[in-house]
């Protein structure tokens, strides 16, 4: 059986070896954008790996790219998350303020109150 590696085009001439790792990155799901770097540091020491290794560092390169993905995307939701609680907070915030601002009317009514039941109280002692 021949590598893929080893495989020609139909023109005749053998791919460049990191479009050939890139090929073969995509094959194993790996989005263009993260199997292009990656296969440009491949093609370096793809040469001296036997078949059954080059498969094995693209199988987990693979591995990685999906879970960065997973990670990534739980990230994101997390950020989101991070944001709408941002928002509650600031709602529960406004909302102290107002209760806030309720009780220092209620103090201050209470205190005038007090103030007016100790002047019309005699000052009688018994």
């Amino acid at each position: 059986m021949r590598d893929k590696r080893n495989r020609e085009h139909p023109n005749g001439r053998r791919p460049d070896r990191s479009q050939q790792i890139r090929s073969d990155l995509e094959n194993r799901g790996v989005a263009p954008q993260f199997s292009d770097p990656v296969a440009r540091r491949l093609s370096a020491i793809a040469p001296d790996l036997s078949p059954k290794e080059y498969g094995a560092v693209l199988d987990g390169v693979a591995a990685a790219y999906v879970e960065s993905d997973a990670f990534e995307r739980r990230g994101a939701e997390t950020l989101r998350d991070v944001v709408e609680i941002q928002h509650l907070m600031e709602g529960f915030a406004g909302e102290l303020r107002k209760l806030e601002e309720g009780l220092q009317i209620l103090s201050a009514y209470v205190v005038r109150m007090g103030a007016q039941s100790a002047a019309e109280r005699p000052n009688t002692l018994h």
